[in-house]
């Protein structure tokens, strides 16, 4: 069985494949494969050489100047992968700058060139291969390290990272050659075609770049639920956030954290099975109100941000959680212990939880859509909670706002148990 790791292209984001090696590291997890695109076929290299302290030494200290000369500081939001899903523009993209020989980038030529032993990666156990691109014919090259002439392994490394137009045609042997992102960011085939039994995917974009190969057997394709950012932002506070991010995602992904978008020390908790009960009461309750089948389905969005993938009865409480902290605008790059966000989250509704709050009436009329005109989502998902607490002639009638607000009415309903268990 050959298991392999493939490592996708993005620039400065590649700090978040660090963390996540690091991740499987601890996990016991190891590679016979390794293929990569751009900044993955150079973190792959690393990690074909067994180098993986090098590459983790390379990240801590990596910033601008390491990878530009001159002092030059990009101006470049546009991420490749993007663009390069968008045909038209991608030709418009070489048109416009077909004159241009791109940024100086030596220190980052001098930094592979140190870090690159061609010796080692070649006796090394683990097979290494990337993809890259003619120019300018735009015919991809898909090319293992033992089909390459010894003397061009580091030009094949520039050359698969030739981020044209920002960064230069890269040119030897007689031959050019730009980003392999422009054919394939992310070489899953070239992993197949090199003989992989199992594959671990390392994607860096939210939207996964090979929809086709999700949930597919013995293929882990894992990708961030957070936003990592420009390609070429390589300010300290971004490559560490990203490497936390990256870290989490695979502890994640093989069970050592939980959560979705938000990342939570293991926890139990006995509101895993209450709130998905009263999730599927709300969503009956919608549905009747609507007389609409689709319209009960209130966690729709879940489903979208879940990848695609069918939710457990704990995923209820998970994203629900990470709606709430969201709405508080909390960090999700750091792992949060359960019991202390419970604790902090309670604090910020603390004065909605209070007897004496002064709120309009919650009663239901022909102008309650108008109701919160002038309040923040916050205020509405309060008000509801406070309802809950305190409700109007003992009788609880959020449950009618569900048709206007039925995202801060299951965030208040997560708040009202939260609130219990702790009185509790």
């Amino acid at each position: 069985m050959k298991r392999a790791l493939v490592l996708a292209g993005g620039g400065s984001k590649g700090a978040y494949e660090v963390g996540f090696i690091k991740a499987l590291n601890e996990l016991g997890i190891d590679f016979q494969i390794i293929t990569g695109t751009s900044i993955g076929a150079l973190n792959g290299c690393l990690l074909a050489q067994q180098d993986f302290l090098a590459m983790e030494n390379l990240w801590k200290t990596m910033d601008v100047t390491k990878v530009f000369a001159n002092g030059f500081q990009p101006d470049f939001n546009k991420d490749l992968d993007s663009m390069l899903n968008q045909s038209n523009l991608a030709m418009n993209f070489f048109k416009s700058f077909i004159k241009e020989k791109g940024a100086d980038i030596t220190p980052l030529k001098n930094i592979i060139r140190d870090l690159l032993d061609e010796n080692k990666l070649l006796a090394s156990p683990i097979d290494f291969g990337l993809c890259t691109v003619h120019y300018p014919s735009l015919k991809p090259l898909l090319i293992t390290k033992q089909e390459m002439e010894k003397q061009y392994i580091f030009d094949y490394l520039i050359a698969s990272a030739s981020c044209f137009p920002l960064f230069p045609i890269h040119s030897f042997h007689e031959q050019s050659f730009i980003d392999g992102g422009y054919y394939d960011n992310l070489p899953i085939d070239l992993a197949l075609d090199m003989g992989a039994d199992e594959i671990v995917v390392v994607d860096m974009r939210v939207e996964p770049t090979h929809k086709h190969y999700l949930n597919r057997p013995y293929i882990t394709y894992t990708s961030p639920y957070v936003d990592l950012g420009g390609f070429v932002d390589f300010s300290r506070e971004t490559l560490d956030r990203n490497k936390r991010i990256g870290y989490q995602t695979a502890m994640k992904q093989y069970g050592k954290y939980v959560g979705v978008y938000y990342t939570f020390e293991k926890f139990e908790t006995p509101l895993f099975h209450e709130f998905y009960k009263d999730v599927l009461y709300l969503e009956r309750y919608t549905r009747f109100l609507l007389r609409n089948d689709s319209a009960g389905n209130l966690f729709s969005k879940f489903m979208e941000s879940h990848k695609e993938q069918p939710l457990l009865e704990k995923d209820y409480l998970y994203i629900a959680l990470d709606w709430i902290a969201q709405l508080l605008d909390r960090d999700p790059s750091y792992v949060y212990s359960y019991d202390l966000f419970v604790n902090d989250i309670l604090i910020d509704f603390q004065k909605y939880t209070k007897k004496d709050f002064q709120m309009i009436s919650l009663r239901m009329s022909d102008e309650s859509s108008r109701l919160f005109e002038n309040v923040s989502k916050k205020g509405i998902v309060g008000r509801l909670l406070h309802e809950m607490i305190y409700p109007e002639d003992g009788k609880v009638d959020t449950e009618k706002f569900l048709t206007i607000f039925s995202k801060e009415v299951v965030m208040a309903r997560l708040l009202f148990m939260l609130y219990n268990e702790k009185r509790t």
